[in-house]
C-alpha cells in the first residue's frame, strides 16, 4: 500500500501510486521544510461519501495525513508550525480541492 523513498536526506513515506497532489505536497515540503522523515497518506476513500464532498470535484485527493519531522520547527509553537504548512499548501487547498489536512509536525 505504501512505498518508502529515500530522497536526499529524507525517509519518504508516500503512497504506491501518488497522484498530481500528493507529488506536488512531497515536492513543497521536502524543499521547504528539508525533513529528516516525510510520511503522506492519503484518506481520500474514507471520506468520498461525506455531504461535503458530493459536489466536489476533486474526491481523490481531498484528505491528507501528514508527518514532518524537521529541525526547521526548532523553537516554534505547535500552531505556528501548521500556519507554515498551511500556507505552503496553499494552491493545494484553494485551487486543487485538497479539503482536510491532518498534520503532526515535529522537530528533531
Amino acid at each position: 500500500m505504501f512505498k518508502r523513498f529515500l530522497t536526499m536526506s529524507t525517509n519518504v513515506i508516500k503512497s504506491e501510486n501518488p497522484g498530481p497532489i500528493e507529488l506536488s505536497i512531497i515536492e513543497k515540503v521536502t524543499k521547504e521544510f528539508q525533513p529528516s522523515y516525510l510520511k503522506i497518506v492519503n484518506d481520500s476513500h474514507k471520506h468520498a461519501h461525506h455531504a461535503g464532498i458530493r459536489g466536489a470535484s476533486n474526491k481523490t485527493e481531498s484528505h491528507f495525513r501528514i508527518e514532518i519531522v524537521s529541525d526547521k520547527f526548532k523553537g516554534i509553537t505547535m500552531p505556528n508550525r501548521h500556519r507554515l504548512v498551511y500556507n505552503l499548501l496553499d494552491d493545494e487547498i484553494n485551487i486543487h480541492g485538497v479539503h482536510a489536512l491532518q498534520m503532526k509536525t515535529k522537530s528533531e
